[in-house]
Protein backbone atom coordinates (compact mmCIF):
# COMPACT_ATOMS: atom_id res chain seq x y z
CA UNK A 1 0.00 0.00 0.00
CA UNK A 2 2.76 2.43 0.98
CA UNK A 3 4.65 1.83 -2.27
CA UNK A 4 1.42 2.34 -4.21
CA UNK A 5 0.77 5.70 -2.48
CA UNK A 6 4.34 6.84 -3.11
CA UNK A 7 3.98 5.94 -6.77
CA UNK A 8 0.75 7.97 -7.04
CA UNK A 9 2.31 11.00 -5.32
CA UNK A 10 5.38 10.78 -7.54
CA UNK A 11 3.18 10.64 -10.65
CA UNK A 12 1.21 13.68 -9.49
CA UNK A 13 4.42 15.65 -8.91
CA UNK A 14 5.63 14.78 -12.41
CA UNK A 15 2.35 15.94 -13.90
CA UNK A 16 2.48 19.22 -11.96
CA UNK A 17 6.03 19.83 -13.13
CA UNK A 18 5.19 18.94 -16.73
CA UNK A 19 2.05 21.03 -17.08
CA UNK A 20 2.84 24.10 -14.95
CA UNK A 21 4.24 27.37 -16.23
CA UNK A 22 8.02 27.76 -16.22
CA UNK A 23 9.81 31.10 -15.93
CA UNK A 24 13.35 32.41 -15.55
CA UNK A 25 14.89 34.68 -12.92
CA UNK A 26 17.50 37.21 -14.03
CA UNK A 27 19.90 39.80 -12.61
CA UNK A 28 18.17 43.09 -13.36
CA UNK A 29 21.34 45.07 -12.56
CA UNK A 30 22.88 43.78 -15.79
CA UNK A 31 20.18 45.48 -17.90
CA UNK A 32 20.36 49.27 -17.95
CA UNK A 33 17.33 50.27 -20.01
CA UNK A 34 14.30 48.19 -19.04
CA UNK A 35 10.86 49.72 -18.32
CA UNK A 36 10.23 50.50 -14.64
CA UNK A 37 7.38 48.00 -14.42
CA UNK A 38 9.39 45.12 -15.92
CA UNK A 39 8.61 41.86 -14.03
CA UNK A 40 11.04 39.91 -11.84
CA UNK A 41 10.33 36.69 -13.76
CA UNK A 42 10.86 36.51 -17.53
CA UNK A 43 10.96 34.05 -20.43
CA UNK A 44 7.86 32.18 -19.31
CA UNK A 45 6.30 29.20 -21.06
CA UNK A 46 2.80 28.00 -20.27
CA UNK A 47 1.74 24.40 -19.68
CA UNK A 48 1.57 23.87 -23.46
CA UNK A 49 5.15 25.07 -23.93
CA UNK A 50 4.08 28.35 -25.57
CA UNK A 51 5.99 31.56 -24.85
CA UNK A 52 3.99 34.10 -22.87
CA UNK A 53 4.57 37.56 -21.38
CA UNK A 54 7.86 39.46 -21.20
CA UNK A 55 10.99 37.91 -22.69
CA UNK A 56 14.62 39.00 -22.89
CA UNK A 57 17.11 37.51 -25.33
CA UNK A 58 20.60 38.01 -23.93
CA UNK A 59 23.98 36.48 -23.16
CA UNK A 60 25.87 37.06 -19.91
CA UNK A 61 29.60 37.59 -20.41
CA UNK A 62 32.42 38.25 -17.94
CA UNK A 63 34.98 41.05 -17.96
CA UNK A 64 38.20 40.10 -16.14
CA UNK A 65 39.65 43.65 -15.76
CA UNK A 66 38.31 47.16 -15.32
CA UNK A 67 38.09 49.37 -18.40
CA UNK A 68 37.78 52.97 -17.12
CA UNK A 69 34.68 54.83 -18.39
CA UNK A 70 33.67 51.80 -20.45
CA UNK A 71 33.22 48.47 -18.70
CA UNK A 72 33.69 47.42 -15.07
CA UNK A 73 35.12 44.08 -14.00
CA UNK A 74 32.48 41.37 -13.60
CA UNK A 75 29.46 40.01 -15.46
CA UNK A 76 27.88 42.10 -18.19
CA UNK A 77 25.43 41.88 -21.10
CA UNK A 78 26.68 43.55 -24.27
CA UNK A 79 23.25 43.85 -25.90
CA UNK A 80 19.80 42.42 -25.44
CA UNK A 81 16.37 42.34 -27.02
CA UNK A 82 13.13 42.48 -25.06
CA UNK A 83 9.41 42.44 -25.71
CA UNK A 84 6.27 40.40 -25.16
CA UNK A 85 4.91 37.12 -26.45
CA UNK A 86 1.32 35.95 -26.62
CA UNK A 87 0.75 32.31 -27.48
CA UNK A 88 4.22 31.96 -29.04
CA UNK A 89 3.90 35.10 -31.22
CA UNK A 90 5.76 38.36 -30.70
CA UNK A 91 3.34 41.22 -30.03
CA UNK A 92 3.52 45.01 -29.71
CA UNK A 93 6.99 46.60 -29.55
CA UNK A 94 10.32 44.76 -29.29
CA UNK A 95 13.42 46.81 -28.48
CA UNK A 96 17.09 46.01 -29.00
CA UNK A 97 19.47 47.80 -26.63
CA UNK A 98 23.22 48.35 -26.79
CA UNK A 99 24.11 47.94 -23.12
CA UNK A 100 27.79 48.88 -22.69
CA UNK A 101 29.33 52.35 -22.26
CA UNK A 102 26.95 54.42 -24.41
CA UNK A 103 23.61 52.80 -23.61
CA UNK A 104 21.03 53.29 -26.35
CA UNK A 105 18.18 51.70 -28.24
CA UNK A 106 19.50 50.51 -31.59
CA UNK A 107 16.38 48.84 -32.99
CA UNK A 108 12.60 48.76 -32.56
CA UNK A 109 10.18 46.31 -34.15
CA UNK A 110 6.39 46.59 -33.97
CA UNK A 111 4.23 43.53 -34.64
CA UNK A 112 0.64 43.67 -35.91
CA UNK A 113 -1.76 40.83 -36.72
CA UNK A 114 -5.07 40.63 -38.51
CA UNK A 115 -7.25 37.74 -39.61
CA UNK A 116 -5.12 36.68 -42.57
CA UNK A 117 -2.05 38.92 -42.59
CA UNK A 118 0.83 39.92 -40.34
CA UNK A 119 2.96 43.05 -40.35
CA UNK A 120 6.35 44.03 -38.91
CA UNK A 121 7.43 47.68 -38.94
CA UNK A 122 11.04 48.31 -37.93
CA UNK A 123 13.49 51.12 -37.25
CA UNK A 124 17.19 50.44 -36.75
CA UNK A 125 20.27 52.59 -36.39
CA UNK A 126 23.07 52.19 -38.91
CA UNK A 127 24.41 55.40 -40.39
CA UNK A 128 21.14 57.00 -39.27
CA UNK A 129 17.68 55.51 -38.79
CA UNK A 130 16.59 53.00 -41.39
CA UNK A 131 12.91 52.10 -41.74
CA UNK A 132 11.27 48.98 -43.07
CA UNK A 133 7.79 47.54 -43.35
CA UNK A 134 6.95 43.92 -44.17
CA UNK A 135 3.42 42.66 -44.75
CA UNK A 136 2.80 38.99 -45.42
CA UNK A 137 -0.08 36.57 -45.49
CA UNK A 138 -0.15 34.20 -42.55
CA UNK A 139 0.81 31.30 -44.81
CA UNK A 140 3.70 33.45 -46.17
CA UNK A 141 2.64 32.94 -49.79
CA UNK A 142 2.52 36.68 -50.47
CA UNK A 143 5.08 39.13 -49.11
CA UNK A 144 5.32 42.90 -49.61
CA UNK A 145 8.05 45.08 -48.17
CA UNK A 146 9.42 48.62 -48.23
CA UNK A 147 12.92 49.72 -47.19
CA UNK A 148 13.82 53.33 -46.59
CA UNK A 149 17.43 54.31 -45.90
CA UNK A 150 18.39 57.43 -43.89
CA UNK A 151 17.76 60.81 -45.58
CA UNK A 152 16.03 59.20 -48.56
CA UNK A 153 12.54 60.11 -49.77
CA UNK A 154 11.63 57.02 -51.74
CA UNK A 155 11.72 53.40 -50.54
CA UNK A 156 12.75 50.25 -52.34
CA UNK A 157 9.73 47.97 -52.66
CA UNK A 158 9.57 44.20 -53.01
CA UNK A 159 6.50 42.21 -54.06
CA UNK A 160 6.66 38.40 -53.79
CA UNK A 161 4.21 35.72 -54.85
CA UNK A 162 5.00 32.12 -53.96
CA UNK A 163 2.53 30.82 -56.55
CA UNK A 164 4.79 32.13 -59.31
CA UNK A 165 7.99 31.59 -57.24
CA UNK A 166 9.16 35.12 -57.96
CA UNK A 167 9.79 38.49 -56.34
CA UNK A 168 10.08 41.87 -58.05
CA UNK A 169 12.15 44.68 -56.56
CA UNK A 170 11.22 48.21 -57.60
CA UNK A 171 12.19 51.80 -56.87
CA UNK A 172 9.84 54.64 -57.81
CA UNK A 173 7.81 52.11 -59.83
CA UNK A 174 10.83 51.09 -61.89
CA UNK A 175 12.09 47.49 -61.74
CA UNK A 176 15.55 46.98 -60.25
CA UNK A 177 15.61 43.18 -60.42
CA UNK A 178 13.63 39.95 -60.21
CA UNK A 179 14.66 37.07 -57.98
CA UNK A 180 13.47 33.74 -56.57
CA UNK A 181 10.82 33.75 -53.86
CA UNK A 182 13.06 31.80 -51.47
CA UNK A 183 15.68 34.57 -51.62
CA UNK A 184 13.42 37.24 -50.14
CA UNK A 185 15.15 37.61 -46.77
CA UNK A 186 18.61 37.91 -48.29
CA UNK A 187 17.51 40.40 -50.94
CA UNK A 188 15.48 42.41 -48.45
CA UNK A 189 18.56 42.91 -46.25
CA UNK A 190 20.58 44.03 -49.27
CA UNK A 191 18.18 46.91 -49.94
CA UNK A 192 19.78 48.90 -47.12
CA UNK A 193 23.34 48.85 -48.46
CA UNK A 194 23.15 48.06 -52.17
CA UNK A 195 21.52 49.45 -55.32
CA UNK A 196 22.73 53.03 -54.86
CA UNK A 197 23.69 53.17 -58.54
CA UNK A 198 20.27 51.85 -59.57
CA UNK A 199 18.47 54.42 -57.44
CA UNK A 200 20.54 57.35 -58.73
CA UNK A 201 19.92 56.27 -62.32
CA UNK A 202 16.16 56.07 -61.76
CA UNK A 203 16.13 59.40 -59.87
CA UNK A 204 17.84 61.08 -62.81
CA UNK A 205 15.05 60.00 -65.17
CA UNK A 206 12.25 61.26 -62.91
CA UNK A 207 13.53 64.66 -61.84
Amino acid sequence: MTKHIITIIFSILICIQTFSQTCEKYNRKLFHSLPDNFPDSINCKDKSGKKQGWWIYYKVQHQTTNKPDELAKGDYVEDYRYGQYKDDRKVDTWVTVYNVHLISNIREDKYYYSHDTSRVTSWFSEGGWNESDIIYTNDSTVIKSTSLSPKEKHPICIDCDKKYKICIMTYRNQTIKKFAFDSFQTEFEKTFFMYEHNKKKIDATQE
